[in-house]
């Protein structure tokens, strides 16, 4: 589906340029290959190395990320449980953990999305 919005690829995970390709290797979490990102889309050929480090301001995405998930689980467990802070931050750590795969993989995709020049060419489908 080539005319992917914006949103709609970056959700999908889809590549910044024919918004076709997968850019990780897998669609899927796997916890043995959830980090394994193809060096280039497979569809238009686009590297997605786009120079040594560029994945290094990746980190602030993430940061951003995590703080909504401490947020949201903190302040949604502290509400509704009233817990202990043991508990509480138990309920935290657990969380952000589990998302690990997300915020990696959502952190990159944002970064080459709105950082690296790539701009959408629908010509390069086909």
């Amino acid at each position: 589906m080539p005319n992917r919005t914006f949103l709609k690829s970056i959700l999908a995970q889809k590549c910044p340029n024919c918004r076709t390709g997968l850019m990780f290797e897998s669609a899927t979490y796997h916890l043995s290959k959830f980090d394994k990102m193809n060096s280039s889309c497979p569809v238009c050929k686009q590297d997605f190395v786009i120079e040594p480090g560029f994945y290094t301001g990746a980190m602030y995405f993430s940061y951003a990320i995590n703080v909504g998930i401490v947020l949201v689980l903190g302040l949604g467990t502290q509400l509704i449980f009233s817990p202990n802070i043991f508990v509480l931050v138990s309920v935290v750590s657990l969380g952000v953990i589990l998302a690990v795969p997300f915020t990696f993989r959502y952190s990159r995709l944002l970064m080459i999305y709105l950082f690296s020049g790539i701009k959408f060419d629908s010509e390069k489908i086909n």
